[in-house]
């Protein structure tokens, strides 16, 4: 009981304030007049945002897209940090004039297609984020943090690709890609180091009872009885089923409803809350592969694993642009 305590203690004043001194400070304010209490409270304000900028590598931008923020509440602070993030994407996406002279040019088209992808992804990742800060359980700290490292490195790792897709164009075009992105990746790593920061000072405390945020503390989550946080019971109980039912069956042989992979992910409802089973049987399947982010609960099973190959014959020469990553793309 006395750990259970000494945990949502320290989880809670940790996320209300990064520094102890920005809470002294805030705690220590009584004005005397109505427009000193307005005067100190913009004072408080700019305290907790420098002291949630601090640990960040630019400050200046971390700064100023919290600027309008009148809050002492680290969490509240962080938050808005992944929503400016979030609106710079997109902003980038909807106003950028380099953008828009980009899709003049066929050389380019490709790649602005790609990057257009990677950067609703990255809305998506940043997004999640923004969602999670806003409801998290004390007894999962942990779990909760690593999601929002996870995360943030996905939105941080897709303004990449845009930039690194325009290279394989020309240069100049991934420079320009790059200014672009400038603010948009400057406040997503802003984000994802105040979450990195806040995982390593918790697990330095080393409370009884609360995990610490490492990958040894991850994969023993993961090979446990109890599986990964993401696992729901409906799943665990699928997982242990003797036999999965699918809800439709790939055949090269035509024993089952398709003959392609690509066939039997058009049935899949968009964004459903219920696991999607395919069953995929025996047989090489030469075709790429795409699982679209609308599809978020898909399971493939299959006769074996060297009974089943995917494959596909993209190269650059002749595919020009190869930012699908793989023969099944998630």
């Amino acid at each position: 009981m006395a750990n259970n305590v000494a945990v949502i203690g320290v989880c809670s004043v940790f996320l209300v304030a990064v520094v102890v001194a920005v809470v002294v400070g805030v705690s220590q304010t009584h004005p005397k007049e109505e427009s000193d209490s307005k005067s100190n409270s913009i004072s408080s304000s700019n305290k907790a945002v420098q002291a949630v900028c601090q640990p960040t590598h630019f400050k200046d931008a971390c700064e100023k897209s919290l600027a309008s923020s009148n809050s002492t509440d680290t969490k509240e602070l962080i938050r808005s940090s992944f929503q400016a993030a979030i609106e710079e994407v997109r902003k980038v996406l909807a106003n950028s004039t380099t953008i828009q002279d980009l899709n003049k040019d066929d050389n380019n088209r490709e790649a602005l297609k790609v990057c257009q992808e990677v950067l609703d992804l990255s809305i998506d990742d940043l997004q999640l984020s923004f969602d999670k800060m806003g409801e998290y359980d004390m007894s999962k700290i942990d779990d909760y943090l690593l999601n929002l490292r996870v995360w943030l490195s996905g939105a941080l790792t897709t303004q990449q690709t845009c930039v690194d897709t325009f290279a394989e164009v020309s240069n100049e075009q991934a420079e320009k890609m790059k200014l672009v992105l400038k603010t948009s990746m400057e406040l997503t790593a802003n984000a994802l180091t105040m979450i990195t920061k806040l995982s390593t000072v918790l697990k330095d405390l080393n409370i009884p009872g609360l995990d610490g945020i490492d990958t040894t503390g991850f994969e023993r989550k993961l090979l446990s009885n109890d599986g990964p946080e993401w696992m729901g019971h409906a799943d665990r109980k699928l997982l242990q089923a003797p036999i999965i039912k699918p809800d439709v069956v790939v055949a090269k042989d035509g024993s089952g409803k398709y003959d392609t992979i690509t066939k039997a992910l058009e049935e899949v409802p968009k964004k459903s809350p219920n696991r999607f089973v395919i069953h995929i049987k025996a047989g090489i399947y030469k075709k790429l592969v795409i699982l679209t982010k609308d599809m978020i609960n898909v399971m493939l099973i299959g006769d074996g694993p060297t009974k089943i190959i995917i494959t596909n014959d993209l190269n650059c020469i002749r595919d020009h642009l190869l930012k699908q990553f793989g023969t099944v793309t998630v």
